[in-house]
């Protein structure tokens, strides 16, 4: 690890460590925000990107699939009344959390930048939102968590999937980094720091890869 100046997407902070993995991607890690981002260079274009997921087989009536995507929608189900109407951010391929929110009674939207792009979606508010391993994609997450904010109705929830990383990791060798879609990581810091910097009320985590903030 080395020192390093460069421009945090997440909170502006111009100073972290570099951090070059084995598997040949550059990280830089922000001493406030606690954010890893992938080298601006190094990130694949838009059209690299959506090659990508089209290759992922999100199939919405996978059993591993459903059961992976579970924890998070038993987690937000728990937190909602009846009929409360959610957006998935970032729905892919197969929009699974949509059909697994709605046999639970509860509505869903879904907007995805590439293969669901009904921008209408993002006009309004709703009582939940949910990402399923979406932040990780993100190369300018202050936007986008300033969109979440704007999406999520007063006492409304957030609820994302996303592998954290911690004093434990090892950085240099953590396999979520291989991926070349993932250009960011966070850890429980980080969003901490998302719920102050976007006024959210509370902040719930469930190790190693839930985290639901209540707007």
């Amino acid at each position: 690890m080395n020192s390093a100046h460069f421009h945090c997407p997440l909170c502006a902070e111009k100073e972290g460590l570099e951090i070059t993995t084995e598997f040949k991607r550059t990280f830089f890690r922000c001493i406030q925000c606690d954010l890893l981002s992938l080298k601006p260079s190094q990130r694949l274009s838009q059209s690299e990107e959506k090659a990508r997921y089209e290759t992922h087989e999100n199939d919405i009536t996978d059993p591993r699939y459903q059961e992976f995507v579970s924890p998070l929608v038993e987690w937000v189900s728990q937190k909602l009344p009846p009929g409360s109407c959610g957006l998935d951010f970032g729905a892919g391929t197969g929009p699974i959390l949509a059909s697994l929110f709605r046999k639970r009674g509860l509505q869903l939207k879904i907007y995805d930048p590439f293969f669901w792009p009904n921008s209408s979606t993002l006009q309004r508010q709703y009582d939940f939102v949910v990402a399923s391993e979406v932040v990780e994609h993100f190369s300018n997450p202050h936007k986008e968590f300033q969109l979440f904010k704007e999406l999520v109705k007063p006492n409304g929830i957030l609820g994302l999937m996303t592998l954290m990383h911690g004093p434990e990791t090892k950085i240099e060798s953590w396999y979520y980094l291989k991926d070349p879609t993932h250009v960011c990581a966070y850890s429980p810091q980080t969003f901490e720091w998302i719920v102050r910097a976007f006024t959210f009320s509370h902040l719930s985590i469930s190790l190693p890869r839930m985290a639901m903030l209540t707007r």
